[in-house]
């Protein structure tokens, strides 16, 4: 028997979900990333709330939200009658257009022309531990960072590195593929497929006319969003930086087949 439209819409919603609850600032900046990142675009308070509500995300959570991001210089409000439209500030362009080159990718990364290795000082030093959970550079130990690209100035910031710059590297060995994608991250990536592919398959059969803008854009959201929470952790590397078991291509397929499926809609018709 085929389902109806409501029940795939709120199957699809479970199947995306079912991972916890995601942090609403977290999921407001994919929100603005993948539906309003140009200059002069902006989303009114009450259809941000919208998009949010079949998330689980409550009115006070959004508020205390936008609170934050706007702190953070992410995004900024402007009063239009009754409601405030949200929009993001030049830092939040700029970040969310850098991350949108390897988020809606349809290929991996090619291997850089030049790598960097950075050794910090005998000492401890808060700031390799701080950067590694960027994903700017691998912590490979507890005192070496390798990552694509030349260094950046001052090291990183770190004290006393040494700082030794190369145009190729060998083929990553096993321990080196685990520093960059550990246990836990494969099993990410392998959740996420299959999150994916029965997402793929439930909504493959959509009746006509498909899913409204509103229900278009929140499906797209938590796509992107699941997608960019890990895809952002490392830096932009080929594939053979990663264990054969991490099934990132899959994962990446399956992202732009579902995106493509459900194009970005026009806030206008989502009210």
């Amino acid at each position: 028997m085929a389902l109806e439209s409501d029940d795939i819409f709120n199957r699809a919603i479970a199947t995306l979900t079912r991972g916890g609850p995601h942090r609403v600032w977290s999921l407001i900046v994919t929100v603005f990333g993948d539906l309003a990142q140009g200059e002069g675009q902006d989303i009114a308070g009450p259809t941000l709330s919208r998009i949010l509500a079949p998330m689980g995300v409550k009115a006070e959570a959004q508020r205390v939200a936008l609170h934050r991001l706007r702190k953070d210089d992410w995004i900024d409000s402007r009063r239009d009658g009754r409601f405030s439209r949200h929009f993001l500030t030049a830092k939040g362009r700029a970040a969310s257009a850098a991350a949108a080159r390897r988020i809606y990718a349809a290929e991996p990364s090619s291997s850089p022309e030049r790598w960097h290795l950075a050794l910090a000082g005998p000492e401890p030093d808060q700031a390799l531990s701080d950067l590694a959970k960027t994903g700017a550079a691998i912590a490979v130990d507890g005192r070496m960072l390798l990552g694509p690209g030349r260094a950046p100035a001052a090291a990183y910031g770190l004290k006393d590195a040494l700082v030794l710059e190369a145009d190729a590297l060998s083929d990553p060995p096993e321990w080196l593929q685990a520093a960059f994608c550990p246990p836990d991250l494969v099993a990410a990536y392998g959740d996420l497929a299959a999150q994916l592919a029965e997402l793929d398959s439930l909504t493959e059969t959509w009746p006509a006319p498909g899913p409204d803008p509103l229900e278009t854009a929140a499906l797209r959201v938590l796509i992107v969003h699941d997608w960019r929470r890990l895809v952002l952790r490392r830096p932009d590397l080929p594939p053979n930086f990663f264990p054969a078991a991490a099934p990132i291509a899959a994962c990446r397929a399956h992202v732009a087949r579902l995106l493509a499926r459900f194009p970005r809609p026009d806030l206008a018709a989502i009210g």
